[in-house]
């Protein structure tokens, strides 16, 4: 049995692989590493897979054997963040063979198979890394959203809000966004911004507006100065441009045409996108235990 899991701060993505059965696909609140404790993570995990422990006899002391867990998530941005994970899920399910991957690597697991490229991450917010050899062999950091995160979810609504606030938005695209935000002005705005509990989730709120309104001229440019900039300051800086850029996010996929114009341009021929990585890793891994 596999175990994938791709994992946010908002939810997991998990698969149950066995050979010659159908796959299991669960869903259950996301987890961050970075923030939370080993406690924290054990809870949810637990409530998650409690079934299958049940099915493998772990409840009554029995071990996970032959049980393979491959964990990949946001958050996991060292090897002690790393070794929470392996802990928690060690005690839910004892015996089983547990590995932690950062989310650029699902990514680029899911996209490339585990060929060489570029991995990114283009959502809320956005980052990249050189993948060879089967691992991140170098990361640019993101810098999040006041010092980098180009490009991403985030990036965007903090310049179509800048833009409001400072009377630049064009006459009809203003007249809309009053519409959709009624009551929002510049005090408002600063105080969500600055004193907000999750202003990065607040800013990228504001790229959907942007979605419902791709027939405009400057939501197009923004759009595209977004992913340029992510180009140039990150995924160019690998000097690899004859790899292909696997890129995961929400993001990615509705402002894709744009994405793999812009890339075009500073010569990425070859984009891939997904919104996640837990099709590509159910594809991956159920490879292997069909070739297992």
């Amino acid at each position: 049995m596999i175990i994938t899991a791709d994992s946010g701060s908002t939810s997991i993505d998990w698969r149950i692989l066995r050979k010659g059965a159908p796959a299991i696909r669960l869903e259950s609140p996301g987890v961050n590493p970075a923030l939370q404790d080993a406690g924290a993570m054990r809870l949810a995990f637990g409530r998650a897979l409690g079934g299958i422990a049940e099915e493998l006899g772990c409840r009554q002391g029995g071990p996970a054997a032959g049980v393979r867990i491959f964990f990949y998530g946001a958050g996991v941005v060292s090897e002690a963040a790393g070794e929470k994970v392996r802990e928690a899920l060690a005690d839910v399910l004892p015996g089983a063979e547990v590995t932690v991957g950062s989310d650029l690597e699902a990514a680029a697991v899911a996209l490339l198979g585990g060929q060489d490229g570029i991995a990114a991450i283009l959502g809320t917010g956005s980052n990249s890394g050189l993948y060879q050899g089967g691992r991140i062999v170098r990361n640019i950091p993101a810098g999040g959203f006041i010092l980098g995160d180009e490009g991403s979810g985030a990036w965007m609504g903090k310049m179509l809000l800048s833009d409001f606030i400072k009377g630049l938005l064009p006459e009809g695209l203003d007249a809309a966004f009053r519409k959709e935000y009624p009551g929002l002005d510049y005090p408002a705005a600063v105080a969500n911004v600055y004193r907000g509990e999750m202003p990065s989730r607040y800013l990228a709120s504001f790229s959907v507006f942007l979605a419902w309104n791709m027939d405009c001229g400057y939501v197009r440019s923004l759009v595209a100065d977004g992913f340029r900039l992510f180009l140039q300051r990150n995924v160019l800086r690998y000097g690899r441009p004859d790899l292909p850029l696997a890129a995961v996010g929400s993001v990615a996929c509705v402002y894709g045409d744009i994405l793999r114009s812009v890339a075009a341009e500073c010569g990425v021929e070859r984009v891939i996108t997904a919104r996640g990585a837990g099709d590509g890793l159910e594809a991956y891994f159920s490879k292997l235990i069909m070739n297992g």
